[in-house]
């Protein structure tokens, strides 16, 4: 197969590159995306996790488990940015933080994402569950507000009107879900592009982060979120299958769990030994095992590529007085959650219960660090026929390289202006032997926007902190860098920027490089 690169082209390989005929078929594709889940909530990457997670268990016995996979960044928008469109998102207006409740889109309607791209080769596709990437709300008649406001928009806010961007503009042809995260504003369901029922009712029950006394809509319930998007889906695939059933669909599922306030339906409560974010995983595993299940019962779980991974690191585990609280009270009793939580004592968010569990695994931080347990999470691909069951890999990956594996299948050519930061893992997939890494080297980047740069074993950070705002293992060092070798130290714990300036030099250009440039990925065309 011949192939020509285009920019960056010393770094394109043969590697990357899967043969045309090894595709000929078009698999249905299942990407489920988990909300702080971390790398050691699961046990096929833990095995003293004090949660069980039989489900996904299954999905690693019969697929690829990576352990050294990455969200590109250790927060929420920014991760569902690159997975969508193969870019870092430090490229765009976001440079820190989330999106707030009622922001313009973060993606422009004329790129390419994994929906417009599968989208063009015929597939059926879907997005249910949480978007997080902006929406177009529209402002009563006389009245305007601030998107990137946190709050005040809310009364503003004209919820019978129909939005003006959705994920339909960005290729998906239905969309059944929540806006953002499950603790913030709107507190009602969204279908295609209008408001499901109007959130008019003040919230009577202030859960843990939420917003007391917010309006939400007589069909939104805090902790049936998950249990109403899973019966979304299903209907969603019972519709395909019923209608569109020679298409192959793309079915991008981003849950709601395991963000706060973690509520599990009753009948998970108490499953786990680790509290009731631990319930929570397990309420979560339960509905990856039905969607399996559903997959089967459909006559297509064999000719489908799933996909598992979570948006960021894991959260500790339960703030103590909050979440006891509604422990102790089922979840049903009003209170307020400023009066629970022991700033003073432990900063921002109170302290934390974790029950001995190791929610990051072996790795230093949680969500919004730089540090390995802020974007290192779990990645499985089940692919019957390609992948082989019960194999794993330590090839570094990110989150940004699922768009550019998906074109690689297809064998589609990806423009200049897509895919900017995404690589193919495709060969991995196929248990081909490689003469090299895939990757070149990997930017993470933290909640306020500390980045690091990753190749091979070692890991620079461009600062002396782990740029996260919580108190969770949070560290500051004396030297203004920090250099770990994570093969010998994955706790990050020996800074040896001082005993190798040199590699602090080179890792610190390619980061200089990347963002100079438009792309850190080559630019690959097929040639059939």
């Amino acid at each position: 197969m011949k192939m020509s690169a285009v920019g960056l082209g010393a770094l394109l390989s043969p590697r990357c590159i899967a043969s045309a005929a090894d595709s000929a078929r078009k698999p249905n594709i299942v990407v489920i995306l988990a909300d702080d889940l971390g790398y050691g909530d699961v046990g096929c990457n833990n095995k003293d996790s004090k949660i069980p997670t039989p489900d996904i268990d299954a999905l690693a016995a019969e697929g690829l488990r990576f352990t050294d996979a990455h969200t590109n960044t250790a927060q929420c928008t920014p991760t569902r940015y690159g997975l969508l469109t193969g870019r870092y998102s430090w490229r765009t207006r976001l440079k820190t933080g989330v999106l707030p409740h009622f922001a313009k889109p973060l993606i422009a309607k004329e790129r390419i994402t994994i929906a417009s791209l599968l989208k063009s080769k015929g597939y059926a596709t879907a997005v249910i569950g949480k978007w997080h990437l902006g929406l177009g709300w529209r402002a009563k008649k006389g009245r305007t507000f601030a998107p990137d406001s946190w709050g005040a928009a809310i009364q503003a806010i004209d919820f019978t009107k129909k939005l003006t961007a959705s994920p339909l503009d960005h290729g998906f042809d239905y969309y059944f879900g929540i806006g953002s995260s499950n603790n913030m504003l709107p507190y009602c369901y969204i279908e295609n592009d209008a408001v499901v029922q109007v959130p008019e009712k003040p919230k009577r029950q202030a859960y843990d982060t939420e917003w007391r006394g917010a309006p939400v809509s007589p069909d939104y319930k805090s902790e049936q979120i998950d249990q109403v998007l899973w019966k979304k889906a299903i209907a969603w695939l019972n519709r395909h299958f019923d209608k569109t059933q020679k298409k192959p669909f793309f079915l991008y599922y981003p849950t709601s769990a395991i963000h706060r306030p973690c509520l599990a339906v009753e009948e998970f409560r108490k499953s786990s030994k680790a509290g009731l974010r631990g319930d929570k995983v397990v309420e979560l595993d339960n509905i990856v095992g039905r969607l399996v299940a559903e997959l089967k019962k459909h006559g297509c779980l064999d000719d489908t590529l799933i996909l598992f991974t979570s948006d960021n690191g894991a959260r500790p585990g339960d703030i103590q007085g909050a979440l006891k609280k509604l422990a102790d009270n089922d979840y049903g009793q009003p209170y307020d959650p400023a009066g629970l939580l022991d700033r003073k004592a432990e900063g921002t968010f109170g302290k934390w219960l974790t029950y001995g569990h190791k929610s990051c695994g072996p790795y230093l931080g949680y969500k919004m660090s730089i540090h390995e347990g802020g974007h290192r999470v779990p990645f499985i691909v089940r692919w019957p026929g390609v992948v082989k069951p019960g194999t794993t890999s330590d090839e570094i990956i990110c989150m940004t390289d699922v768009l550019a594996t998906l074109a690689n299948i297809l064998q589609v050519d990806l423009p200049e202006d897509a895919g900017e930061d995404s690589y193919s893992f495709l060969p991995v997939l196929k248990g081909d032997k490689l003469d090299g890494p895939i990757r070149e080297a990997t930017i993470l980047d933290s909640w306020n926007g500390v980045k690091a740069v990753r190749q091979g074993d070692w890991k620079l950070i461009m600062a002396d902190n782990s740029g996260a705002i919580e108190a969770l293992e949070k560290r500051k060092t004396d030297a203004p860098v920090q250099l770990y070798n994570l093969r010998k130290d994955p706790r990050e714990s020996n800074n040896l920027c001082e005993k190798y300036p040199e590699k602090v030099k080179r890792l610190t250009a390619y980061y200089a490089r990347y963002a100079a440039s438009s792309r850190s990925a080559p630019l690959v065309r097929y040639s059939r």
